[in-house]
């Protein structure tokens, strides 16, 4: 995309955004109109060949299985597809499919929906989706049914740091936080289900932060080792099963739905793109994903794992 094409379309984008009148406020309920020029675009029919793609993923196992997942179910539709896994975090993988460099990425609903629009106004898997349907028309994607599987963020603590401070749900941390130290990844500071989140919702302000990167064996290491007393860690990530760490429980819901999605950008989207990764989505639920993310933490590669499955499921 060359820069005065660039520049429109960041223009467009300002202005549908305004129209769209999506505000980074607390309605967790309201499901929003779509404006007319919003419709339009979602009306307009996608082209009914194949096509060809390039998928992305973000620099952690889930995001690589789960690009590998959607490839092998294209593929499956006659799609033809490469892989570009390991990308970096959301602004690097983001930009990629702005300038072409990548055609699709698998996404949470949720955090994508922060992303974009500075402050997720929602909060159930639905309401979270309808609301990610009309910024993924502003920003020229075309968004996949979501999944029921799901991977959302927890404050995770080892079990000796549980018992120590007598914590079960994150608010228990309100008298401790202050001399404690957090870890997550960098964006956690700025998205509004992060710190923000954890102070206006519980009170809780940890004494430090610390930058990790995503990653279960990461964030573990740095739990066992007392870098850090307490951490983010993805729900589906199996260090929680096997490492004696302890997820505290978030009653006031300050972790949103995170549905696993396919975002396909409209330069590349076709109609058999769409209705495979739909299909995918269809069958693929929480505990399926655990179990394969699973299988590549113990050291199967992800395409492997990913063609295994889709080949005995998906028909």
């Amino acid at each position: 995309m060359n820069r005065t094409r660039a520049l429109a379309l960041s223009a467009l984008a300002a202005t549908l955004l305004a129209a769209c009148g999506v505000s980074g406020g607390s309605s967790r309920s309201s499901t929003p109109t779509t404006p007319p020029g919003l419709a339009a675009a979602q009306s307009t029919p996608l082209p009914t060949g194949p096509g060809s793609v390039t998928i992305g993923s973000a620099g952690f196992p889930e995001s690589e299985l789960l690009a590998n997942l959607y490839a092998e179910a294209l593929r499956a539709a006659g799609v033809n597809v490469t892989v570009h896994a390991n990308i970096g975090e959301r602004p690097a993988y983001i930009a990629a499919l702005g300038d072409g460099s990548i055609g699709a990425v698998p996404e949470y609903t949720g955090a994508i929906l922060d992303y974009l629009s500075k402050g997720n106004p929602a909060h159930s898997s639905a309401d979270v989706y309808s609301q990610l349907r009309q910024q993924a028309l502003v920003a020229g994607w075309t968004v996949s049914n979501y999944a029921a599987a799901q991977d959302v963020d927890t404050v995770t603590v080892t079990q000796k740091t549980a018992e120590k401070y007598h914590l079960r749900s994150i608010g228990d941390l309100r008298s401790v936080a202050g001399t404690l130290t957090f870890g997550a990844p960098a964006p956690f500071q700025t998205v509004s289900y992060g710190t923000s989140a954890l102070r206006t919702a519980y009170g809780v302000t940890f004494g430090r932060f610390v930058a990790l990167s995503p990653g279960g064996s990461i964030t573990q290491t740095a739990l066992r080792n007392g870098t850090v007393d307490a951490a983010d860690i993805f729900s589906t990530d199996p260090v929680i099963a096997r490492g004696g760490l302890v997820p505290l429980e978030d009653p006031a819901g300050i972790f949103a739905a995170e549905n696993v999605v396919l975002l396909i950008s409209r330069t590349v989207a076709t109609q058999p793109m769409v209705d495979a990764a739909n299909r995918l989505n269809a069958i693929l639920d929480t505990a399926t994903l655990a179990i394969l993310v699973q299988k590549v933490a113990s050291g199967s590669e992800s395409a492997s794992v990913a063609k295994e499955w889709v080949a005995e499921h998906l028909h």
